[in-house]
């Protein structure tokens, strides 16, 4: 029938919400969100234990399936069944022949709920299945926002509590905790609660919102590249109070000199550091492009690799040798403290 996106399908579901339904994508959040409202737009509370079936796909066979849904609502003009992460992209040649007749033959009163709320699937089977939903009801992909559109969600969540964010808050706060939209909207909620006035400031946000690993490295990395090296192993020695798993911090090092090298060689091609959102998954963290370019401002393009080689060779002696992972770690930032001087 067709794919969906956010808006077509609030319009469906608007109209009518019965139908065959996959959904997937990266925001687990908007996953939740619009399945719960398939189930609450085709199900009365009041009946609920008839009418409202829900499979752990894992565990479930599909005749069990086209079963619940061929049975005849009970008090009620529509049903729901809801099956979550049913290993689609492991399915056989009769098992999709079973697909095709669960999807073709499902009811008109029946909304068909296929959820990918944990599960990630992939592969050539995969996009044969999506093809069937394609065919026999809809799919709707529901991946990362933007930065921008993050933005202004929290902008408007703002707004419904009586509070604005000042110019750059919200662009900030996504900064300090990460594109997740659902510990972006617990954020919202905690510093409108905590803000004084009608305004919610950068200070706000530092005074109550837990920074994300990520944050705190490029922290600490913005003080190596401005030749802060006190400070930034100030905050390495913080991430050991802090009981952070040593290959997390490492893995973010890693990814933060991988930003500023995509960023520099960019730049270094004739574009922008954004322009490498256009080859790289960056949706909803846009924002470490511009950041990587600014760490990196000071930095050759020649460091930057050097830079690279030694986390390389970090990673490797955490995960081959007996070395003490905080001694590896602490070394690393010498080398690139150095490799930052040229």
């Amino acid at each position: 029938m067709a794919a969906l996106n956010e808006a077509s399908l609030k319009e469906k579901l608007r109209d009518d919400p019965v139908g065959v339904y996959l959904i997937y994508g990266e925001e687990s959040y908007l996953k939740k969100i619009y399945t719960d409202r398939i189930v609450k737009k085709t199900v009365d509370d009041t009946f609920a234990d008839f009418n409202f079936h829900v499979f752990d796909g894992k565990e479930t066979m599909l005749n069990e399936i086209y079963e619940s849904a061929a049975a005849v609502p009970m008090m009620a003009e529509t049903k729901c069944v809801l099956v979550k992460d049913m290993p689609l992209d492991s399915l056989d040649d009769s098992g999709f022949e079973q697909l095709k007749t669960v999807l073709e033959e499902n009811p008109e009163d029946c909304a068909l709920v296929f959820a990918m709320l944990t599960y990630e699937p992939k592969g050539a089977k995969w996009n044969k299945a999506v093809k069937l939903f394609d065919k026999y009801g809809f799919t709707v992909k529901l991946d990362k926002k933007t930065s921008g559109d993050l933005a202004k969600m929290l902008e408007s969540g703002a707004k419904k509590r009586g509070k604005q964010f000042e110019r750059g808050a919200a662009a900030y706060l996504i900064t300090c905790v990460g594109s997740d939209l659902n510990t972006l909207l617990n954020e919202t909620e905690k510093v409108c609660a905590y803000a004084e006035g009608s305004e919610i400031t950068r200070s706000d946000i530092d005074a109550v919102c837990v920074k994300s690993l990520d944050a705190k490295v490029f922290d600490m990395i913005r003080d190596l590249t401005a030749g802060r090296f006190d400070s930034a192993f100030t905050k390495l020695s913080v991430l050991f109070e802090q009981r952070e798993d040593e290959f997390q911090i490492l893995g973010a090092l890693i990814a933060s000199y991988s930003d500023i090298y995509r960023a520099k060689a960019a730049v270094k091609a004739g574009g922008r550091a954004e322009d490498v959102a256009k080859y790289y998954s960056y949706a909803g963290r846009e924002f470490r492009l511009t950041n990587a370019a600014r760490n990196g401002a000071k930095l050759s393009f020649e460091s930057v690799g050097d830079c690279i080689e030694i986390l390389a060779a970090a990673d490797t002696a955490m995960k081959s040798t007996a070395a003490d992972k905080r001694l590896v770690l602490e070394q690393t930032l010498v080398k690139l403290a150095r490799a930052g001087r040229g």
